[in-house]
């Protein structure tokens, strides 16, 4: 009897370890495609503005192609808080007091109010080159918010890894 309630045990704890563990991983992959997503956005952009000034069309080119990465972008956030959130019920919230996690998530939060913020900016820059509009302002913030962003994410993965307290 002794031994079922043993193995019954070992068993649940498996099954939760193995949810954890998966979570954990969805977790990653959030945050990796976000973060890549981002990286890969920002060069666009800065490709975009170097042939703006000389090429209209394949600056237009490159606005339609990087028209697509917010979504992917929030997909990856989407998973990144969704994982969490379920790691948070599996753990009972054992992360939830700990200050690098608490830093982490004002920084999630900073990181979509930024991406927002830059799609905004991006369906402005694709305004500008329809019309044919000179906009330097606009490069700076826009690059401005890119790397602001980047440096979230490098903060985000490094308080991840090193969970200080």
């Amino acid at each position: 009897m002794k031994y079922e309630k043993h193995c019954q045990f070992r068993v649940k704890i498996e099954k939760t370890m193995n949810l954890y563990l998966f979570s954990l991983f969805v977790h990653i992959t959030g945050i990796s495609v976000a973060a890549g997503t981002t990286f890969v956005s920002f060069l666009v952009n800065r490709r975009f503005w170097q042939a703006y000034g000389t090429n209209r069309v394949k600056a237009l080119t490159l606005v339609e192609l990087s028209s697509r990465f917010p979504r992917i972008t929030g997909l990856g956030i989407g998973l990144l808080l969704l994982s969490g959130i379920y790691i948070m019920y599996l753990t009972k919230g054992a992360f939830g007091e700990q200050l690098w996690f608490r830093i982490k998530m004002v920084l999630v939060i900073l990181v979509i109010i930024i991406n927002i913020v830059i799609n905004i900016l991006e369906k402005r820059v694709k305004g500008m080159v329809t019309a044919e509009v000179n906009a330097a302002g606009l490069q700076r913030k826009v690059t401005t918010y890119y790397l602001v962003q980047l440096v979230l994410f490098l903060t985000i993965f490094v308080l991840g890894v090193f969970k200080f307290n």
